[in-house]
């Protein structure tokens, strides 16, 4: 009986084993996104640190520019024309599981006589920048910022927010003149 007791306990010693071994190597089922929830959309202001453009980032500037606090001060499609504006969505990515991070595209479409940098001499008339790691639940941020006068093109900006293939939102701004 007690060998009995020894075989059954060291059977279900070795069976919790190999079940703790297998579940931390199954791989956790990929994140599912149904959709984001837009909170804000407008101008804002916040801290902005720009980097030279990663793989998967274009910018008629060559950077991309990180925001870790904004405040919103317009609710309006309308933007000024001057550097140092920005503008863009605050949205909350919906799906599961929450606090996962997923990465996001922002495709801004420009007007259609395109964004010419003097510097390069290249004219963009679209922009595609990956942001990595934007967790599902909580409140992101896509947007642009003028840097600089010759950004600054007058007329409907277009930001669309992409997962995957999925166009998850979009917004139009009415950029003014240089100011």
């Amino acid at each position: 009986m007690r060998a009995a007791l020894l075989i059954a306990a060291l059977t279900a010693l070795y069976a919790g084993a190999a079940a703790a071994q297998t579940s931390s190597t199954v791989a956790a089922p990929p994140a599912t996104i149904t959709g984001i929830t837009i909170v804000k959309a407008g101008t804002y202001t916040g801290n902005s640190v720009s980097e030279p453009a990663r793989s998967g980032q274009e910018s008629p500037t060559g950077t991309v520019g990180t925001d870790a606090t904004w405040t919103f001060v317009s609710d309006s499609d309308d933007v000024s024309g001057k550097p140092g504006t920005q503008f863009g969505v605050e949205f909350r990515i919906d799906g599961e599981p929450r606090g996962d991070g997923v990465t996001v595209y922002l495709l801004l479409i420009f007007p259609p006589q395109g964004i010419h940098n003097p510097n390069t001499g290249r004219t963009m008339y679209a922009a595609k920048v990956a942001f990595p790691n934007m967790k599902i639940g909580a409140l992101c941020l896509v947007g642009y910022g003028f840097d600089n006068e010759w950004e600054i093109v007058p007329g409907q900006w277009t930001q669309q927010i992409w997962y995957q293939d999925k166009m998850l939102g979009e917004r139009k701004f009415t950029v003014g003149k240089v100011e």
